[in-house]
């Protein structure tokens, strides 16, 4: 889980983010969660909420979730689509497919109903305020990455 970090925490997360930023993969949720939420994910990953038809969602754990859901095209089809989803781990996923046995269809796929949807806002939120907490430096930080300008984060975070 993601954790307030002290001072040391600067530079893990600046190591974290330029690891991001190098990766290309500056966008896995197709911009449904903030920059900041994305960079979290880097570390821990995203469980996420696809509509597969209008009869079923699937809830599931990845650490990028437009990847798979273009590998997931080819089982469902096209109209497939990322709904929602939150930084978190494999545990968190497990505890969603356990809270919604009832709406179960099959393995991962669920009934689609509004508890699940508020769930994931629910989760969002809560996952928010817990980044909000993670520690970004002024440029006068002698831990300061140089290679890494913050500047944006800090600005997202002071919103």
């Amino acid at each position: 889980m993601i954790e307030a970090v002290a001072d040391t925490g600067c530079q893990r997360f600046q190591r974290v983010a330029w690891d991001w930023l190098q990766s290309g993969e500056s966008t896995r949720t197709n911009h449904l969660l903030s920059p900041l939420e994305e960079l979290c994910g880097y570390n821990y990953g995203f469980v996420y909420l696809m509509r597969i038809d209008d009869a079923s969602v699937k809830i599931g754990f990845s650490e990028h979730p437009q990847r798979r859901l273009r590998e997931l095209k080819a089982e469902y089809g096209e109209g497939i689509g990322l709904k929602a989803c939150f930084v978190g781990e494999a545990s968190s996923e497990r505890f969603a497919h356990r809270r919604f046995a009832s709406l179960r269809i099959r393995n991962e796929l669920f009934y689609p109903h509004p508890t699940i949807e508020a769930y994931f806002a629910s989760s969002r939120k809560q996952m928010h305020d817990a980044i909000r907490q993670l520690h970004v430096c002024s440029a006068e930080c002698p831990q300061l990455n140089r290679r890494l300008d913050l500047r944006m984060l800090g600005a997202w975070l002071s919103r």
